[in-house]
């Protein structure tokens, strides 16, 4: 693992806006079809072509914000990390993998990965230009949204790697702190990569002060937070995430709890695993009122981890497995479903907002 190793045109605006509208007039042409989304497979032989029917969970008072129930339906995918070889990627896993997400059906809107894209070192810069290219194969590379993970960890490089990515975040960050927005939802990216005074992982303050305007500016809208080392980690890295530093990790939960997000996305230890953060994980003067689930999405590539040492808020896994997942956003509803490369079904459920 490695202890500390065109212009871009946001979702939702300008020619991408222009196409929806198109879109929606031919919809209503078509009504007399049918719906476009309905149910079966997507022809890849796993994921359903629409969210099936999962029984909700109860929905637990909002403490700021509720997204609207009518709002706009799109779909994305989340993937981490895929560093391997000597070239830096697990080129034929990472592959299968964006082959099975290239045929859902409908199409992501866009991708998440959750960091360690490669293994770094001296030719990191080199090893980022060849993900990219293995990516651009299967989806034009400026509708990926990476987070920096430990391997590529340095700021400046990963920044020029990504030119596309927003500059909108907290200052002296490059491009590795950002936002935006799509449909109903905002995605934060925050820089899990530096540590404090004792060499340990956190989110700092100047993040948190960022994110915080952040998550206030989108109180009627989903929330996904997306950071690479996890908050609570369950296994190989339990102690040596952001857990190493528990005053500031409940900081920073504190925040995620507050504005009632939709879920953490991370990566690092390479399974896939849910957890689930309630009251019961409060701390550090810190209490928490709320449900969160904390998904490591960690299984493009990287040598798989296997067993866990933590069991606590433990929903399903962790899962030995390659994967990928796919989310489904319809108005207060975000549906989550994970697949191996089997095309098996490792994890389903839905958050309300």
């Amino acid at each position: 693992m490695g202890r500390r190793t065109s212009r871009w045109v946001p979702p939702g605006s300008g020619a991408l806006r222009r196409s929806t509208a198109l879109l929606l007039a031919a919809a209503v042409l078509l009504a007399g079809c049918g719906p476009g989304r309905t149910g079966g497979t997507n022809g890849a032989g796993g994921p359903p072509a629409a969210p099936p029917s999962t029984p909700v969970e109860a929905p637990v008072e909002a403490t700021i914000g509720t997204v609207p129930i009518a709002a706009g339906k799109f779909r994305f995918v989340v993937m981490g990390d895929s560093r391997g070889s000597s070239n830096g990627t697990n080129e034929a896993t990472l592959r299968a993998l964006l082959e099975k997400v290239k045929g859902l059906k409908p199409a992501p809107d866009f991708l998440l990965f959750t960091g360690d894209q490669v293994t770094g070192g001296y030719t990191v810069a080199k090893q980022l230009a060849n993900w990219k290219n293995i990516a651009d194969d299967y989806f034009p590379v400026t509708s990926i949204y990476p987070a920096l993970g430990n391997h590529e960890d340095d700021e400046k490089v990963f920044s020029k790697a990504f030119p596309y990515l927003p500059q909108n975040g907290a200052e002296g960050y490059g491009r590795t702190v950002y936002s935006f927005d799509h449909g109903n939802a905002r995605f934060i990216t925050l820089n899990s990569n530096r540590t404090n005074e004792d060499d340990d992982y956190v989110i700092d303050d100047a993040q948190l002060a960022w994110l915080e305007e952040q998550l206030k500016g989108a109180a009627d809208k989903h929330r996904f937070v997306q950071f690479h080392v996890p908050a609570y980690p369950v296994g190989a890295h339990l102690g040596s995430s952001l857990d190493a530093a528990p005053a500031s990790r409940d900081k920073l939960w504190a925040l995620l709890d507050r504005y009632r997000v939709t879920a953490v996305l991370v990566g690092h230890e390479h399974n896939y695993n849910r957890r689930k953060v309630d009251a019961s994980f409060s701390g550090s003067g810190y209490t928490f009122r709320q449900e969160i689930y904390q998904l490591t999405i960690g299984g493009a590539g990287a040598p798989l981890y296997t067993g866990s040492k933590e069991n606590k808020g433990v929903v399903v896994g962790p899962k030995a497995s390659y994967h990928y997942m796919v989310v489904d956003v319809d108005g207060s509803r975000a549906q989550f479903e994970a697949y191996d490369l089997q095309q098996n079904r490792i994890d389903s459920f839905a958050v309300e907002r």
